[in-house]
């Protein structure tokens, strides 16, 4: 909220926090109230409002937290139909003291989600009312491209003077990962299952038409597998690889204490899984959850294997 060098300066740290905290998959909830925490102990006048929305591509859902922003408008690909997305309104970050909920809005492949500044809808002496219908109308105009999609809605919202803000439109067209992209198994706490996740890593692969990445997603997934059912306690622990321009493994299990990398000496035995995992992966990552944690992995794919993944989602 203002404008100026501060208001500037202020958005670049709660942006930087906001990054960070996604990066450590907090819930939307959880975020906000720990972006809300920081704006108070940078100062009282940290005021700004914030939309912050978590896309499940497998379970077309998406997970909705808002503090004190303009709702966004979901377009459904079905029918062209268009609504504003009834969201629990919450308080500014930097207020304090405000509970933040989270709404759970089921969503289709190809459906679009607009999100925008109060910029663009609000205009000096017109009830804003009026911009959000605006808003919602043109976003359902059927369009070739998302940028014509976009350039469609400022044509038709900014025809009228006494717009004091800048304006920003963010669309996303949520794509879903089809069924058949995805595989997920459960293996027993015990040893001999890490030889049987290699077994079903390298059916799934060879049955995808993958062979070139066998071997790579063998060795990584050992490694991770290996260490989740080291540190498991009372349940199974669950594998999950999803296709797409590159392989995403996924391993959870319950036991909430992160992996970290370790500095194994020549004689150690144990130490050296990660490293080989951040060697050989385009990148990984670990995350907590409430019943557990989550290690995962990106595995890249060679340029023939990755166009034919995207012809297959595509399709």
């Amino acid at each position: 909220m203002g404008h100026g060098l501060n208001a500037a300066a202020m958005m670049g740290q709660l942006r930087t926090a906001v990054q960070t905290m996604a990066a450590l998959d907090l819930p939307p909830a959880q975020l906000l109230r720990s972006l809300d925490d920081l704006a108070q102990r940078l100062g009282e006048h940290y005021l700004a409002t914030c939309l912050y929305a978590v896309y499940d591509p497998i379970r077309s859902e998406l997970l909705i937290s808002n503090a004190g922003h303009i709702p966004p408008v979901l377009v459904r690909a079905q029918d062209g139909r268009s609504e504003l997305l009834d969201l629990p309104t919450g308080a500014p970050i930097g207020v304090g003291g405000v509970p933040f909920e989270t709404a759970l809005i089921r969503v289709a492949p190809g459906d679009r989600l607009v999100l925008c500044t109060d910029g663009l809808v609000e205009v000096r002496g017109q009830d804003i009312g009026a911009g959000l219908a605006a808003l919602c109308e043109s976003a359902a105009h059927p369009a070739a491209s998302m940028d014509e999609a976009c350039d469609t809605i400022i044509r038709a919202l900014n025809t009228q003077g006494g717009r004091k803000d800048d304006v920003a439109l963010l669309m996303a067209r949520l794509n879903g990962i089809p069924a058949a992209d995805v595989a997920q198994w459960r293996l027993a706490l015990e040893p001999s299952e890490v030889g049987r996740a290699r077994r079903l890593v390298r059916e799934r692969l060879l049955g995808w038409g993958l062979p070139e990445a066998v071997e790579t997603a063998e060795l990584l997934v050992s490694e991770v597998v290996t260490n989740a059912i080291r540190h498991a306690h009372t349940h199974h622990v669950v594998l999950r690889l999803v296709r797409t321009d590159a392989l995403l493994w996924e391993v959870f299990d319950d036991d909430h204490e992160l992996p970290t990398l370790l500095s194994a000496g020549r004689d150690d035995e144990t130490g050296r899984g990660l490293r080989v995992v951040g060697a050989l992966a385009r990148e990984w990552g670990s995350s907590r959850s409430a019943d557990g944690k989550t290690v995962w992995f990106e595995q890249s794919l060679p340029r023939p294997a990755r166009a034919a993944c995207a012809g297959a989602n595509i399709a």
